[in-house]
């Protein structure tokens, strides 16, 4: 989904599906808060969003790109201290974890 330029109809639409778990609705809203295209910038909850997918279970061995877009906007947040506190340790291990899951797949 295209983040920029949304209409105020299109980001309600987002917040609502969102709102009913859909993980693709979820992660499209982070990363407009994240940015602050059409929302006003809310980094906080940016994080929150990116955080709560994390610890509820998203692994690389999905068929969608959520791992990479949850592990891509923590690793982000952590390494910026944008809506958390900088936390380059978190973010190097965050990182590490994505490259050994990524490599545990290509083993199998």
């Amino acid at each position: 989904m295209r983040i920029h330029r949304l209409s105020p109809e299109e980001l309600a639409s987002l917040e609502q599906v969102a709102a009913t778990g859909n993980r693709d609705a979820q992660l499209d809203l982070a990363d407009c808060l994240l940015v602050g295209h059409g929302y006003e910038k809310n980094p906080e909850r940016a994080f929150e969003i990116y955080n709560t997918i994390y610890y509820n279970g998203v692994s690389a061995s999905t068929e969608n790109n959520h791992y990479d877009r949850v592990m891509d906007g923590l690793i982000y947040c952590y390494n910026n201290g944008v809506g958390v506190d900088r936390d380059e340790d978190k973010a190097s291990r965050l990182s590490a974890e994505r490259h050994n899951s990524w490599d545990a797949l290509d083993e199998k």
